[in-house]
């Protein structure tokens, strides 16, 4: 580039020099000799090459720029993307966080009155991920790596309860099946839904949950977490989830206008349509809804109007 600069300098010199003269001739008629016209010819050429070099050199550095501007864009989008996945990662782990707790509190059988509020069946409240939204990379590495820390943490967790489980709850569930087997054809309510103490009965009485007093449609059985929930006669799954009040809720139609109602559950475990027989197992009774404590409330209908279910129990 140095020498170019160089040999621009003296063809421009030497373009000079013909200006002059050229300037110096007036009105009179120029004639170059051939030297005179090659050193005016590489002039020109030089000086259209340096523009051109000029020009090129730019339309590198803006191209150069214009790549770099792209590439940061890109690399912010990825950034981004790492974020959103980081984040959605982090709340599926509170809500396995929340689940480990609620299965330790059915491993552990809480008392009445020890149990989450109604909250839909997470046990107490849930502890937050750190805030992903403005994070960096190494603050996303430093987050999936606490990901990894606590899944493995989690999955140790939930073989122990699997276990613990299999042992107790399991066979709670066979024994009633078993004592319940003799009932499975009957449609009228004839059994209890789960046993245990009877926390509030049918009828007017001081609402736990705002105060004042209103009409109590069926009975409260505290039981511990997890207790398997019985179908009290047979029929057929009208209702199986969530419903404002009730918590999780499963309502059975028996036919012959009997309608019963199973409300808090922690679990579900029928669907919509499914043919149960009595004794089988409902779901898992917990807190949820409006409840301050794992119990079973149990309604018997008929003919559409809520009747005590103590006349059907034995």
């Amino acid at each position: 580039m140095t020498g170019l600069k160089a040999r621009w300098r003296d063809m421009t010199q030497s373009a000079a020099d013909l200006v002059g003269v050229l300037r110096r001739s007036g009105t009179e008629p120029v004639t170059l000799s051939p030297q005179q016209y090659r050193t005016a010819l590489r002039a020109a050429i030089a000086g259209a090459v340096v523009l051109v070099a000029a020009i090129g050199f730019g339309l590198y550095q803006f191209m150069s720029l214009q790549q770099a501007r792209a590439q940061e864009a890109l690399h912010e989008q990825q950034l981004q993307l790492m974020r959103e996945k980081t984040a959605s990662l982090q709340e599926k782990m509170d809500k396995m966080d929340a689940l480990d707790q609620e299965l330790r509190q059915m491993v552990k059988g809480a008392g009445t009155g020890s149990s989450p509020k109604g909250d839909g069946g997470a046990a107490g409240a849930q502890k937050k991920g750190p805030d992903l939204s403005s994070a960096d990379y190494n603050d996303l590495l430093l987050a999936t790596a606490r990901l990894e820390t606590k899944t493995n943490a989690r999955i140790i967790s939930f073989i122990t309860l699997k276990t613990v489980l299999s042992d107790t709850a399991g066979l709670q569930v066979r024994q009633m099946q078993q004592v319940s087997a003799q009932y499975a054809s009957s449609t009228t309510p004839s059994i209890w839904p789960a046993y245990g103490t009877i926390t509030s009965n049918f009828g007017y009485r001081g609402n736990p949950i705002g105060g004042g007093t209103g009409f109590h449609e069926g009975l409260d059985i505290a039981v511990d977490y997890g207790t398997p929930v019985q179908a009290t006669a047979a029929g057929e799954v009208t209702a199986a989830g969530w419903v404002d009040g009730y918590g999780n809720l499963v309502e059975v139609d028996h036919g012959n206008g009997f309608v019963t109602r199973y409300g808090h559950n922690s679990m579900v475990l029928v669907v919509v349509g499914q043919t149960v027989h009595t004794g089988d197992i409902l779901a898992l009774a917990g807190s949820t809804g409006r409840s301050t404590g794992p119990h079973v409330h149990y309604e018997v209908r008929v003919q559409g109007t809520p009747t005590d279910p103590l006349l059907f129990l034995p």
